[in-house]
């Protein structure tokens, strides 16, 4: 619960009565120096001719929360209602935004699920009471580089349905994609402001402030570059380790160096734990560190860590500022490996008992956690991309038909292009395109869902068709990629392609309990990346005459089960830590494993199978697979059991464990009859 919504809910205290959080807004006051030409351009927001949207953007750490508190200050004290939303407290797609809304204005939301059904009529009530508020008032978003998968929305969809009296404020790392000022009527509707670093002046009235000695303000000053947080750690790092040298030029440098001597130097062995904890987590909740240091020892340590200038304080937990994170991983994984994944594997399991039970409306921050452990760099960066957006994912248009004709020709036969055509003119809202920055669009992805397929669609595409046949009718609708392809020559088609797939991300975040996703593929080498995912090529799906020169489209499934989307990360992390304490007691060690035949074996270490003497990837799914039934050998093992060991869930049916079969012995090749099928049983393992 943010802070502001705690202020309300408690109501007010007696005169002369503060609370904790008063306390934490005072001392960040006290810290907050200069900054006037930045909030001289915010003010503009509260004027009634001032730009409809502002974006203050700077580097992590550069104070921009704190100039937000500062400036909301400023709103209330001239009579301006300012909202406040935190990205990190709301899943990144239309709904989650509308709902962490709708909180913030009082509107009633409590006790209902708010379903696709409902999106629309939520977005109606929030706009009704946006509009009923007198004078001017200020959305604010920060954290804003969490909701990338929002922009496009955000300018096509819901800023110009907001009331003329309500300005946004939009508060990240980057600045504005170039679509907020080159669409046509935005230019003069959107200001950029840049946080910079501070002056000299100012960052001696900030080391003024908390107290540092006289003697090192002119070294610190010059260490930090004006950078906040390097400020603040530099005077950490005097108060642990009188007389360091503050002699360093980058600022990166600056940042990790001292971050890592805070944590070597710190003398309180359960802060210093603390600190480990949360240098490996999205957040850091109390009820982790109590399972790791006790209650009393949990209190304290978070009460010390909230000191800190490099770590906030959140509803949700504390967060190290990102620079120190990884500077503090990087330093723990170094020089005590062992720890370092023993403490993600406590994480998980911690957090593991989180998702199981969590609510819908909390969904989405525990599966962030999660992905945060995933030590699988291409898939938690498909989530939460660290680099700056090059292009602009959004509905395509009118007059893109040709443009995506022409990049759909360089794949697909006449009859596939006319497919896709169907799309375009019956289910528009299923196609996205990619833009560069000069509006050029060179990619595209088309995304249905299996409940949502126009008759006209189905009657001309005869891949979609089956798709929509194939899956059985359940409680959850599949998602159907029905293309995702990028312009074959362009230079920068990797970038735009990866655009795009970050961007139907958000389909599955608003689907969270479909358990099946089918894509189309030209060849089988068309689309690598989706292989480690999970994807399993499906041949009885393949449609004839669809691909360039006749050839056929493919399809691959991606099996989700029981748990949807969330079920899968967790699966996927699941595989990464797991433990015979986490699966079953009655696995041996690793190293122990028997050689499951002369012609094949696993390879522990790098995580493959090695068949004939040539390497064969498999995913973390088939690795787990194989390896439960070599350590079962010679013995029926029920699909039950196998469920339960290898995915983790009671449930996700048995065609999901007859394709992973399927897979796994097209993987042994010539010694697929390892594994023997015991009609109404399960397998067994003779290899």
């Amino acid at each position: 619960m943010h802070e502001r919504t705690q202020q309300n809910v408690l109501g007010e205290l007696p005169a002369g009565d503060t609370r904790v959080v008063d306390r934490l807004r005072q001392q960040r006051r006290q810290r907050f120096v200069g900054r006037q030409r930045e909030l001289a351009q915010l003010d503009q927001c509260a004027r009634s001719d001032g730009p409809a949207v502002t974006f203050l953007h700077g580097m992590a750490g550069m104070g921009k929360s704190a100039l937000l508190e500062v400036f909301e200050e400023r709103l209330r004290a001239r009579g301006v209602r300012a909202l406040h939303l935190d990205a990190r407290g709301f899943e990144p797609t239309p709904r989650g935004f509308c709902t962490a809304l709708a909180g913030e204005l009082g509107v009633q939301t409590a006790g209902r699920e708010v379903g696709q059904a409902e999106s629309a009529l939520l977005s109606t009530e929030v706009m009704l009471a946006l509009a009923s508020t007198a004078g001017i008032a200020v959305l604010i978003v920060d954290h804003y580089e969490l909701l990338r998968l929002l922009d496009s929305w955000l300018r096509a969809d819901f800023v110009p349905q907001l009331p003329a009296s309500v300005h946004l404020l939009l508060s990240g790392r980057h600045p504005p994609t170039t679509r907020w000022n080159t669409t046509d009527g935005w230019q003069t509707l959107v200001q950029g402001c840049a946080l910079q670093a501070l002056s000299e002046a100012e960052s001696c009235e900030l080391l003024e402030r908390r107290h540092a000695p006289s003697s090192l303000v002119p070294a610190i000053v010059r260490f930090a570059q004006g950078h906040p947080v390097a400020l603040e750690l530099a005077l950490a790092a005097a108060a642990e380790r009188p007389g360091f040298d503050f002699d360093a030029s980058d600022r990166t440098r600056v940042i990790a160096s001292l971050a890592q001597l805070f944590l070597q130097d710190l003398a309180d062995e359960s802060v210093r734990q603390a600190l480990e904890a949360a240098c490996l987590v999205r957040r850091l909740g109390r009820s982790f560190l109590v399972s790791l240091l006790g209650p009393d020892a949990a209190t304290q340590a978070m009460d010390r860590l909230a000191e800190l200038g490099f770590v906030e304080r959140t509803a949700e937990g504390l967060s190290l500022h990102p620079s120190v994170r990884q500077a503090l991983e990087g330093e723990l994984r170094a020089i005590d490996p062992v720890r370092h994944r023993e403490l993600r594997r406590a994480a998980w399991q911690h957090m593991r008992q989180a998702l199981a039970s969590v609510g819908r409306a909390h969904l989405w921050q525990h599966a962030a956690d999660a992905l945060f452990l995933l030590e699988q760099d291409h898939i938690r960066e498909a989530f939460f991309p660290s680099g700056r957006d090059l292009f602009v994912v959004e509905r395509a248009r009118d007059r893109d038909w040709p443009e995506i004709a022409s990049i759909a020709a360089s794949y697909d036969s006449l009859d596939g292009i006319a497919a896709l055509e169907g799309f375009f003119r019956h289910a528009r809202h299923a196609v996205h395109v990619a833009r560069s920055e000069r509006g050029e669009l060179v990619a595209f992805y088309v995304l249905a869902r299996s409940d949502q397929v126009p008759e006209r669609v189905l009657a001309s595409d005869p891949l979609i068709a089956r798709w929509v046949d194939h899956y059985p009718n359940g409680n959850a609708p599949a998602l159907l990629l029905r293309r995702l392809i990028a312009h074959p020559t362009h230079a920068a088609r990797a970038e735009a392609y990866a655009a795009c797939v970050l961007d139907l991300k958000r389909s599955y975040i608003e689907n969270p309990h479909t358990t099946r996703l089918y894509a189309a593929s030209s060849h089988p080498d068309a689309h690598p990346e989706w292989i480690p995912l999970g994807f399993q090529e499906q041949p009885e799906l393949s449609v004839p005459g669809l691909a360039r020169g006749g050839g056929p489209h493919s399809t691959y499934c991606l099996e989700f089960g029981s748990g949807g989307i969330f079920g899968w990360i967790g699966r996927l992390v699941d595989a990464q830590y797991e433990s015979p304490q986490s699966f079953d007691s009655s696995l041996p060690p690793a190293e122990t494993a028997p050689n499951p035949s002369p012609g094949f074996y696993l390879d522990e270490d790098l995580r493959r199978l090695i068949v004939d003497g040539s390497a064969v990837p498999l995913t973390p799914l088939l690795f787990n697979l194989l390896r439960y039934l070599s350590n079962h050998p010679s013995r029926v093992v029920e699909r039950d059991e196998l469920v339960q060991a290898v995915w983790g869930r009671g449930f996700v049916g048995s065609n999901v464990v007859d394709t992973a079969i399927r897979s796994l012995r097209k993987k042994l090749g010539a010694h697929a009859s390892a594994i023997e099928t015991v009609k109404g049983f399960g397998y067994r393992f003779s290899g």
